[in-house]
């Protein structure tokens, strides 16, 4: 499964790593693929899907036309044994860090009644009735994992649209009568800043399924329009591990849920301690011993990448890690506080950046940010710690110099919290699936345009 957006080298290191040899696309994607073509020896067979193309669309270059293929193809199914544990798919991480690693999934998985039940009637509450909709890529394991392919299996009705639209988003909703949709990324803060219409109420979603919908946002949303958010945690790499509040009336706002029957999840140091309540760590999640096979992560060709995922603790048992920092309460609710490799540190405290990020997008005249760490060695100073450095990207028709940000954040946040570095942008660099890639921003690092505070003599007090 590859992203439709990759171009370039990005495209050919994945469809070489992938060891491919067939390429279905869609027909507007044929440009990108010639682009590469020579670079990719592996490929014997490409297909193009022709739907919506122009009446006079030709295919060159030896493509075959996926219509063409499918009237030609017998009706008889194809004699081939597939075992559970044979490979289905690759998907490919967003390369957030780095690379991407390509998560395998296997048959036994991917059709699993267990898990197919499990995200529909656990995640997703799905009632006799329902309709489920997703504008989010298949390419990527929330359209796909947790909304399209239960639907499929268990014929609940589904409604596809190719891209998020803010604008367009609940006139979808109301006319396909949808009662569920996912939540992923910056969706929630886009919605709640559409202009307020007289019909926002006039939709018949019952249930939003979110990912780390912004605390501060969940209240604001539900009530707009008249739902409930159900908060949930997950990843393809995820060992199958969850978190879900189940629509609990309990769960406290924020809160990413708690583990289901028969699961195990703590918060635990880089040496594998368990931490006392309201500790940020790392989310781990026990791996029974008879779960070992079924809880196991493969990156395709990446076997160290495979091992890192699981350790062994002084007690002998072995832990799920998954990469995020996160605090449990009293009452065993996790809440998610950044990615492990996201944190920033900066004068011998970690901090979160969705922590400063919050901050900045209370600001009337912002429209998001990004909050991330300058290794000092990159400015030209000699110690082994961060600087803060935040991408802002100002609402259509917007001003604001970097003081009127500072004025505005700094009563607001911890003097190591402050930024040092400012830059206003048109756009953050953005997945399929809105998340944001704080890798380029990194890779930019501080230009020309950038603000310096310490060179500006703008000074916080502690």
């Amino acid at each position: 499964l590859v992203n439709t957006g990759m171009k370039g080298d990005g495209l050919q290191y994945i469809l070489d790593h992938s060891d491919s040899k067939a390429l279905i696309l869609h027909w507007t994607l044929i440009e990108n693929y010639l682009k590469i073509k020579e670079q990719l020896p592996n490929i014997k067979l490409v297909i193009a899907d022709t739907n919506e193309a122009p009446s006079d669309y030709e295919l060159t270059n030896g493509i075959l036309s996926l219509q063409d293929v499918m009237e030609e193809a017998s009706e008889d199914d194809v004699n081939v044994e597939i075992r559970p544990g044979d490979k289905s798919t690759l998907m490919y991480t967003s390369g957030t860090t780095g690379l991407p690693k390509a998560i395998t999934s296997f048959h036994g998985g991917l059709i699993g009644n267990s898990l197919v039940d499990r995200i529909l009637y656990t995640f997703l509450l799905v009632q006799p009735g329902d309709t489920l909709f997703t504008c989010l890529p298949l390419f990527h394991g929330n359209a796909m994992g947790l909304t399209t392919m239960p639907a499929y299996y268990r014929e609940v009705p589904l409604i596809l649209s190719k891209r998020f639209s803010a604008s367009r988003f609940w006139d979808i909703c109301r006319k396909y009568e949808v009662t569920e949709f996912n939540l992923l990324g910056s969706m929630p803060q886009f919605l709640l800043k559409q202009l307020k219409r007289p019909n926002d109420e006039e939709n018949k979603v019952t249930r939003v399924l979110s990912a780390a919908c912004p605390k501060e946002l969940v209240r604001a949303f539900e009530e707009r329009f008249k739902l409930t958010i159900i908060e949930g945690y997950g990843a393809v790499d995820g060992g199958g591990f969850s978190l879900s509040t189940r629509g609990d009336p309990k769960a406290p706002v924020g809160s990413m849920g708690q583990p289901g029957p028969n699961v195990i999840a703590e918060i635990m140091d880089d040496d594998l301690n368990i931490l006392e309540p309201n500790t940020v760590g790392e989310l781990v999640f026990l791996i029974k011993e008879e779960e070992k096979a079924a809880r196991k992560v493969s990156y395709y060709k990446n076997p160290e990448a495979s091992a890192a995922r699981a350790k062994v603790a002084p007690d002998g048992r072995s832990w799920f890690l998954s990469g995020d920092l996160a605090t449990k309460d009293e009452n065993g609710w996790f809440f998610f506080v950044d990615r492990k490799k996201d944190s920033i540190r900066r004068r011998g405290e970690n901090m979160a950046a969705w922590s400063i990020e919050r901050v900045i997008n209370e600001h009337d005249k912002v429209l998001e940010s990004a909050a991330y760490g300058i290794k000092a060695h990159q400015v030209g100073e000699d110690y082994a710690e961060d600087e803060v450095m935040v991408a802002v990207v100002l609402k259509p028709g917007e001003t604001m110099t970097p003081e009127d940000l500072l004025d505005f954040i700094k009563d607001k946040l911890a003097y190591f919290q402050v930024p040092r570095f400012i830059d206003f942008i048109d756009a953050l660099p953005k997945s399929k699936v809105h998340r944001i890639m704080k890798r380029f921003l990194k890779e930019r690092g501080v230009v020309d345009s950038t603000y310096d505070r310490d060179k500006a003599g703008y000074e916080i007090k502690r």
